[in-house]
């Protein structure tokens, strides 16, 4: 008797469809990965090479812009890569050479590239020369944005990303003005236009024509606190370098408002502190944003700063003296202040008085003491020294027992403002006319007749 062999597939009785789906047994379904991951890493990859052009050198532009003038000419494209081709864009498309008739061929070739190559390294290099080199009504920029804009479709991940954040990329008529809008409604401009795609807000030529509109826009508010916030997030960014090129008209708005009053003097010395600290003090550099300044708005600012040196010098003394005649002669400076009298102020910290006002002073973290002041060297540091400009005398006025002495303004004796040394006692056997304070109407009367 043969024994029962193992059932066969086909011999198993088969369950219904209907009867497997009365069961009611759970589907087993496939969740599909978090994409956050991905996300963060594709932002990593574009933080960490943010660039698909190699900008060059200043000195190396003309002989690239040469090179490609001969290749175009003489059609050699032997030991080139695409990034040395878009090095070289760079170059032709700057303001010195955009429109320089003997690179007309390198730029033709230029926008037929555009039309021709296919999507990669090149095209993308192309949307950044143009976003670099952007100069509203300029030819070039009329070029390059139509020929990108045939090409959009074609672009790649970071300059889709712009677009779709500022559709007007390639209008360069409305371009400006939608990225000021942008900017305006940002917190902190400077960081929104990074991760929108603008990799160098400070320096890209369509930022900088953004910028104009932008600060017109805020300047009617600046007066008041947010204003001056998202200008200073865009001016002075957190996690980006102070803007120097193009930063004048904003300082100047800044000070516009004050033009013809006077801010409350916590605001006075926040913004002078600021602005000195991002562009130096315009009473010890020329340069800078304080070439071709407005001069009514610079004189605003050299009034503050005057306040304000003054003040540091009164409020130190004020504070490690106890002489009954301090106060009056406090007094009596700081009218003569108020009365527009006093046309420009220096200061001399002694070390004693430098570690004072550092520590009890100057708590914002604004002021760097060693540009911000001078000092003052001899009797070991314990004198400090109010230099003073009133009309064409230079007026010297210390701390403790130190007399007030007045020179001439070309007097070659008189000491200089805004020097980064001085020497009280050298001061005083230079001075050809002293007083001292021991009687505050006689001292006060003699300082008014000599001035």
């Amino acid at each position: 008797m043969t024994g029962a062999g193992p059932t066969s597939p086909d011999s198993r009785p088969r369950e219904s469809t209907r009867a497997m789906l009365n069961r009611g047994r759970p589907f087993r379904v496939r969740a599909l990965p978090s994409l956050k991951q991905v996300s963060r890493s594709v932002a990593e990859i574009l933080t960490r090479w943010p660039d698909a052009v190699r900008t060059p050198e200043d000195r190396d532009r003309e002989r690239l812009a040469k090179e490609m003038l001969r290749r175009v000419s003489e059609w050699d494209w032997t030991n080139i890569t695409t990034q040395r081709v878009n090095s070289a864009a760079v170059a032709v498309f700057d303001e010195e050479r955009r429109s320089r008739q003997d690179l007309f061929p390198v730029r033709e070739f230029y926008l037929t590239e555009i039309a021709t190559r296919e999507p990669g390294a090149f095209l993308d290099g192309m949307v950044g020369v143009y976003i670099e080199s952007f100069a509203p009504g300029r030819d070039h920029t009329r070029h390059l944005a139509k020929a990108l804009a045939e090409r959009s479709d074609d672009l790649g991940a970071r300059h889709r990303k712009l677009m779709a954040a500022l559709p007007e990329l390639f209008r360069p008529d409305a371009v400006p003005i939608a990225l000021a809008r942008i900017m305006r409604d940002a917190d902190d401009a400077y960081a929104h236009l990074k991760a929108i795609g603008l990799n160098s807000p400070h320096t890209s030529g369509l930022a900088k024509a953004a910028q104009k509109t932008f600060v017109e826009r805020l300047a009617p508010n600046l007066d008041k606190a947010e204003a001056r916030r998202k200008l200073f997030n865009w001016l002075t960014p957190e996690n980006g370098p102070v803007l120097q090129a193009g930063a004048g008209p904003a300082v100047e708005a800044l000070l516009a408002p004050w033009r013809e009053r006077n801010p409350p003097d916590s605001l006075r010395n926040e913004l002078s502190e600021a602005i000195i600290k991002a562009w130096n003090d315009p009473r010890l550099h020329a340069g800078g944003i304080w070439s071709g300044f407005d001069n009514g708005l610079r004189a605003v600012l050299l009034r503050w700063l005057t306040h304000q040196d003054m003040k540091f010098f009164c409020d130190m003394v004020t504070a490690t003296q106890n002489s009954p005649m301090w106060p009056p002669r406090r007094d009596f400076w700081l009218k003569l202040y108020h009365d527009r009298m006093i046309d420009e102020a220096w200061v001399a910290f002694g070390s004693d008085a430098r570690r004072y006002a550092q520590q009890n002073l100057l708590r914002g973290g604004k002021t760097d003491m060693n540009r911000r002041f001078g000092r003052q060297l001899d009797r070991g540091g314990s004198t400090s020294l109010l230099i003073m400009r009133i009309g064409n005398k230079i007026v010297v006025d210390g701390c403790h027992s130190y007399k007030t002495h007045i020179f001439r303004a070309d007097d070659r004796r008189a000491p200089k403002l805004y020097e980064r040394e001085y020497y009280c006692d050298d001061i005083m056997r230079a001075s050809p006319n002293s007083k001292p304070h021991n009687s505050i109407p006689s001292w006060s009367q003699w300082v008014l007749q000599h001035v």
